[in-house]
């Protein structure tokens, strides 16, 4: 009985580890993602101003 519950307490804190580190690499991922699509679109639009003021001249 007692090593089952042993047993049962390590394979829990091991899954419980791996899940967590799923879920952090997950939100980091989807940080990434965000950030990522933020920058380009800033840098999208500075390159329209650009062109912009170019074509206006």
């Amino acid at each position: 009985m007692i090593p089952a519950i042993v047993v049962g307490v390590g394979l829990f804190a091991v899954s419980s580890r791996f899940i967590g580190g799923a879920a952090v690499a997950g939100a980091s991922y989807g940080y990434g993602r965000k950030m990522g699509r933020k920058i380009c679109q800033t840098f999208d639009r500075v390159e329209e101003n650009i062109v912009n003021i170019r074509n206006n001249r």
